[in-house]
């Protein structure tokens, strides 16, 4: 019944908790799959990815999960953006979906360093006027001036934690800035062009 729950339309000022759960989770258990025909399942998996392509989703059958999948995981880490699929940040990955109050997840990536004061101000800005409508947020950053340390982070709303990843850019290493937004009334031209905008440039350029 979760695209049911997922749909339903709550009065105004009201929260959908099913969307929220969807929307904040790292990993989905989708149980009672053997009750459901394949197509069925996987039109359930397609509408739980539309929402967070990001999240895991795991299949059980009478609640029964892989404990090795759900238990000490740290599923909360600020550097699982470093192993997201490739494909997620492909630009032609979200043209299907044109309703942007719809509840989604948006990957952004591009190359170069970003500029410290910049980017912060940005993300300032971003998350003081559209808290409520980013449900989560995660980046894998370069910054100008910093080296070859590798910086991530990670909010729920407006907030953030951010700090240097546990391993630093290799010596040749692509310097790839990644972004995985989740939530309502992305647009992702603009959000693109609003982080690139943050790029360090050296002056006359």
């Amino acid at each position: 019944h979760i695209v049911r729950h997922l749909d339903e339309v709550k009065p105004e000022g009201n929260v959908n908790e099913a969307l929220q759960q969807v929307a904040f989770s790292d990993k989905i258990l989708l149980n009672k799959t053997d009750l459901v025909s394949a197509e069925e399942k996987e039109e359930v998996k397609a509408r739980l990815r539309s929402i967070n392509k990001f999240a895991e989703i795991i299949e059980t059958e009478r609640s029964r999960a892989p404990l090795e999948k759900i238990l000490k995981v740290d599923s909360f880490n600020m550097e699982s953006i470093i192993d997201v699929d490739p494909s997620f940040f492909d630009d032609s990955a979200d043209k299907a979906t044109h309703n942007t109050s719809l509840v989604q997840s948006v990957g952004i990536e591009f190359k170069g360093n970003l500029h410290a004061q910049w980017f912060n101000m940005f993300m300032m800005d971003l998350l003081r006027d559209r808290a409520a409508d980013l449900y989560r947020t995660k980046g894998l950053l370069s910054f100008h001036g910093q080296g070859a340390t590798k910086f991530v982070f990670q909010g729920v709303h407006e907030q953030i934690n951010f700090g240097p990843a546990s391993k630093p850019w290799a010596e040749g290493e692509e310097r790839v800035n990644k972004f995985v937004f989740i939530g309502k009334n992305l647009n992702r031209k603009e959000l693109t062009k609003s982080l690139m905008e943050c790029l360090y440039k050296e002056e006359g350029k």
